[in-house]
């Protein structure tokens, strides 16, 4: 039975190094890191180095126009005014459908624009920055022999998932930006009428391009620290477990061993605690946000019938997207709980700090870690204050499930 929970909880993490198959050495991802870091200048997504001059002014820029994008699409979702529609470029103009589908690129667009806002916060404060600690695992690959502590058994498997998700983010936006591309010059395509609604498209089209690049980098961007600090306080957990179950033998417990073990508890107990501190509010928007609008979706495509099947399609694809989101994330955040739990039940089994072992110093730093996390649990939390376990995707199932009953009932009440 323990051997299936083994494989259950580090199923996901060796799948992704299974996946990229990749020999990384850490020269390799040193130089990967250095290429994110010039991409995150380079698409105004985040300064750590604080180096580039008018880089805030440029960002808010950004956020700026494509606040003013998804405000056109939320305009062309409520009027019926053809010169509006005209000047503002509606690529759905022809279909029966443009007002829902102008909505939804409302959406698409404002999504991206909240982890924007989170980064221009977060690039603008001066407090110590969770992202110091892969500043500091960056310099251990620089230095020679130099082991990087919280991934003392896991550093090999870290350094690979680390540089897949790299290479994932550098091409992640450009592939997006072109699907949006295909979709909607095939769109004008198909629905031309004439030709001078066809070129004011056209150049709204280049101008979406153009602006959703940039904002859709910055929403890689954010996926990107999510996955990659979830994964990092995984394997970090990990290592102390196996840090843990060897203290329990004579031969390796020494009180530097002990000391240096609870200290490196208490760390990554306070880092994760910091993590979800910075990102408290743009947890809890973003969960609101997509679970309410993933039901609206499927609202409308289980009670509304469609002139176009591809209107369908388009929808189907967008609630199962964020589905994928919302349930990812879900998974990314049990996984962490599930690995500090094994980690809270591995301490009770160091049976051996007594007697001729006991040690005060020692004693206090585990009595520190064992109250700190019997106070609030160690992990990722919504909000700060909804815990993600494995109930969580069960409790989000049937919330969604609870509200799309309510829309339905309300709005056949109004029907009848």
């Amino acid at each position: 039975m323990q051997n299936i929970k083994n494989i259950r909880h580090d199923f996901s993490i060796k799948s992704i190094s299974k996946f990229s198959n990749l020999n990384v050495t850490k020269s390799d991802l040193f130089r990967a890191i250095d290429d994110l870091q010039h991409f995150e200048r380079l698409t105004r997504t985040f300064d750590r180095s604080k180096s580039c001059q008018y880089f805030q002014l440029q960002s808010l820029v950004i956020l700026l126009l494509n606040i003013m994008l998804a405000m056109k699409f939320l305009l062309l979702s409520i009027t019926d005014s053809e010169t509006i529609r005209l000047y503002a470029g509606d690529i759905f103009v022809s279909s029966s459908e443009t007002k829902v589908l102008n909505y939804f690129c409302h959406i698409g667009v404002i999504i991206p624009c909240m982890a924007k806002i989170f980064i221009l916060y977060f690039n603008q404060s001066e407090r110590k920055s969770f992202l110091d600690i892969f500043d500091e695992y960056k310099e251990s690959l620089g230095g020679y022999n130099k082991e990087f502590t919280l991934l003392s058994t896991k550093e090999n498997l870290f350094r690979k998932q680390y540089y897949f998700l790299i290479k994932s983010y550098n091409y992640g936006p450009f592939v997006v930006v072109s699907f949006f591309l295909i979709l909607h010059t095939s769109m004008v395509t198909i629905n031309y009428s004439y030709l001078k609604l066809y070129i004011m498209q056209i150049i709204h089209i280049a101008i979406l391009v153009v602006l959703y690049y940039y904002i859709i980098a910055s929403a890689s961007w954010f996926l990107f620290i999510m996955v990659l600090g979830a994964l990092f306080a995984c394997n970090s957990i990990d290592s102390l477990t196996t840090e843990c179950n060897n203290l329990n033998s004579i031969t390796n417990y020494t009180w530097n061993n002990a000391f240096s073990f609870y200290h490196k508890s208490n760390l990554i107990s306070n880092w994760v605690d910091y993590v979800n501190m910075r990102f408290a509010w743009i947890f809890l928007a973003l969960y609101i946000y997509l679970a309410f609008h993933n039901i609206l979706i499927f609202f409308y495509l289980t009670q509304f019938k469609f002139e176009y099947v591809g209107v369908q399609v388009l929808l189907i694809f967008s609630n199962v997207l964020i589905l994928a989101a919302l349930y990812s994330c879900n998974y990314l955040g049990a996984l962490v709980g599930q690995k500090a739990s094994l980690l809270h039940l591995a301490f009770y089994h160091i049976s051996i700090d007594t007697g001729n072992f006991f040690n005060i110093k020692v004693a206090l730093k585990k009595l520190h870690f064992l109250e700190q996390i019997q106070a609030r649990k160690m992990g990722l939390y919504i909000g700060n204050y909804i815990y993600i376990d494995n109930n969580n995707i069960l409790l989000l199932t049937l919330e969604c499930g609870s509200l799309y009953l309510l829309f339905c009932s309300n709005i056949n009440r109004n029907n009848q």
